[in-house]
């Protein structure tokens, strides 16, 4: 397996987003974490974090 470069813009952080509209099952949560389990067997730290932008509001409600 190659090595991963260490040269500083290697290391900056870097961002993935998945984003999905307000139906449930979309397999978000599942595409999520095998990213992040691939992306750990390569050498990379990983930090999922999930935000819900509905603030304590039923999405199924909004049109």
């Amino acid at each position: 397996m190659p090595e991963r470069p260490s040269s500083p813009s290697a290391s900056a952080a870097k961002y993935i987003f998945v984003t999905g509209g307000v139906t449930s099952s979309l397999g978000k949560g599942i595409i999520s974490a095998s990213l992040a389990k691939l992306l750990q067997a390569r050498g990379f730290r990983v930090t999922i974090q999930k935000f819900d932008p509905y603030i304590n509001i039923d999405p199924g409600t909004l049109n």
